[in-house]
């Protein structure tokens, strides 16, 4: 009896802490076998898709005001390095009233206020490959996660958010080597919109750049159609636009197509998802860059399959196949 007791004390004291922290332990493991082709040669790889650990957790501090906090970690697991707090992590504040404000690394409202509309998000097919890009040497890219970052979120006003951030994009030049992100989002019933605006200042070069965009979606029946228009000025003017769909065939099946466009070339995917339960899924896609005489785009890098560029005028594509597993 007095072991047991002494055994019961022991487990205590590691599993009392972990339950006042209020943690919660998730993440995404995503694995596909992929045939890729560069526009010169083609190669068969397991490919990892944006896999990640996190926890996340909360601390009531009264009168409706919480500390909240998260780090979230890649995990490759293809065999690549994985890499801790590399994605978002963060300390902050909440409060049900007022709204929420962190600091640490993550995703700019530019970027939150449409990535929920890539239909192939976070693979080699995500359309990022032509929309928040950037187009020269030393430029940043506008749909990105940035470190030293500071964001508001506002609450839900009818349907409502508001984001803004404060990040700098090398502490070691200066303070104002930075950039300001702003978004209004807007969700209710079947339909949601988004206005999002980004600006630069790079000191270290004399540049200035800036992006605007608008996204949408719309659900009918099985039916949602999504679409997003946007227009970077960096080293000149760029207009890119993307327009997806998706139908539900059955509780289970999902068929998705998506159409991505910028000044350098165009990107066209279809996929087909089936959900073997409410946290897994197994998927197929095919993918195919078509680029400009000058475009050099290549395949998403958020998959281990992808890459960042291929000589000018090359058109990249890929098919993939794997499963998607949340926890």
């Amino acid at each position: 009896m007095k072991k047991s007791l002494i055994a019961l004390a022991v487990a205590s004291a590691f599993v009392a802490p972990v339950a006042m922290a209020d943690t919660t332990i998730y993440g995404q493991a995503n694995a596909s076998f992929d045939v890729v082709n560069n526009g010169t040669n083609s190669i068969n790889k397991i490919s990892d898709n944006s896999s990640r650990l996190g926890f996340k957790g909360t601390e009531s501090l009264g009168n409706g005001v919480s500390a909240v906090y998260q780090i979230e970690s890649s995990i490759v697991i293809d065999g690549g390095t994985s890499t801790l707090a590399g994605r978002n992590t963060y300390a902050g504040l909440t409060d049900a009233g007022l709204g929420t404000v962190i600091a640490g690394r993550y995703d700019t409202p530019y970027k939150t206020a449409t990535r929920s509309l890539d239909v192939f998000a976070d693979g080699i097919a995500d359309n990022r490959n032509l929309l928040g890009n950037k187009y020269g040497a030393g430029l940043n890219a506008f749909d990105a996660r940035q470190p030293n970052i500071v964001v508001y979120t506002s609450p839900n006003l009818s349907g409502v958010t508001l984001s803004g951030a404060y990040f700098t994009l090398n502490e070691a030049v200066k303070p104002t080597n930075a950039g300001v992100s702003f978004a209004a989002m807007y969700a209710e019933g079947p339909l949601s919109a988004s206005l999002a605006i980004e600006n630069h200042t790079l000191d270290a070069t004399g540049q200035k750049e800036s992006a605007v965009k608008l996204g949408g979606s719309y659900t009918i029946d099985a039916l949602t159609l999504n679409g997003v228009y946007e227009r970077t000025s960096d080293l000149g003017k760029h207009n890119a636009g993307y327009a997806a769909a998706k139908y539900s065939l059955s509780g289970s099946d999902v068929v998705k197509a998506a159409y991505a466009r910028a000044m350098s070339g165009k990107q066209v995917t279809v996929g087909y998802d089936h959900s073997m339960s409410k946290r897994t899924t197994v998927y197929a896609l095919y993918t195919k860059m078509d680029n400009n005489a000058g475009g050099i785009n290549g395949l998403s890098t958020n998959s281990s399959g992808g890459f960042a560029s291929v000589a000018a005028g090359l058109d990249p594509k890929a098919f993939s196949m794997g499963v998607r597993h949340n926890f």
